[in-house]
């Protein structure tokens, strides 16, 4: 299953993606950074539909972008930066409330979250990071092939961040997984490939251990290390080159 993106877009005359070019498939975490104002979020906008980009957006060879929202959205799902509702509906109901979803798929979806048992509960109640939680689970209920998450982890504590890229890597071998992060050290920690992002336009794509510190330093302006640790790599990034 491979999903192959070729986009650009502008607001009027101002250019906010320029032919960003990538591919993703199943059995990898690709992670998309880049600074703010980088048009990280826009281009997933445009993968889904909810922006009308310029180019293609090809799911195993179907272009998604000519097909109506309904048969996209079977696809292609989208989960938004959270912000918890204010209206008290259950846990249950609100994964319902995904397109598509059904009874089998919503009790699936919240027990691979883990919050089937909680199901009655206002969501209203939950933290941060468990809402993080729903919003993937209802993602999932819908059932589409491809899962685009912007900035899943923004305000989690550490350890609902972790919680969320460990269910994340799972995910990855059932579904084509983009995630837009702004933590760069879980980018380079979970991610099977980064595409960074820098004034709309692709500055850098392949694999955390092949990243250079040069690139982050052109693209956030910083003096940055890359040390591994645990098999892992980390940056360490210091004062503005400014």
């Amino acid at each position: 299953m491979n999903l192959d993106v070729s986009l650009s877009f502008s607001y009027g005359k101002r250019r906010v993606l320029d032919g960003v070019e990538f591919s993703a498939k199943k059995g990898e975490l690709l992670a998309i950074i880049g600074p703010n104002g980088a048009g990280k979020s826009t281009l997933l906008k445009c993968m889904v539909g909810i922006l009308e980009g310029e180019g293609k957006v090809n799911l195993n060879g179907k272009d998604l972008m000519v097909m109506k929202p309904g048969e996209r959205a079977k696809l292609i799902t989208y989960v938004p930066q959270s912000s918890l509702p204010e209206f008290a509906f259950t846990i249950e109901e609100f994964v319902e409330m995904g397109t598509y979803a059904t009874k089998g798929s919503v009790e699936d979806a919240l027990k691979r979250v883990g919050l089937w048992e909680r199901r009655k509960e206002p969501i209203t109640f939950l933290s941060g990071g468990e809402y993080q939680l729903v919003l993937i689970a209802r993602a999932l209920a819908q059932g589409s092939d491809v899962i685009l998450l912007d900035e899943p982890t923004s305000h989690l504590d550490v350890n609902h961040a972790l919680l969320v890229m460990d269910l994340l890597n799972e995910l990855k071998e059932e579904k084509i997984i983009v995630a837009v992060l702004h933590d760069l050290n879980l980018a380079l920690s979970y991610a099977d490939r980064l595409l960074i992002l820098h004034r709309g336009k692709k500055v850098w794509e392949g694999k955390p251990r092949e990243l250079e510190p040069a690139v982050l330093e052109e693209v956030y302006g910083i003096k940055a290390n890359l040390v591994e640790v645990s098999g892992r790599r980390l940056l360490i990034a210091g004062l503005s080159k400014v």
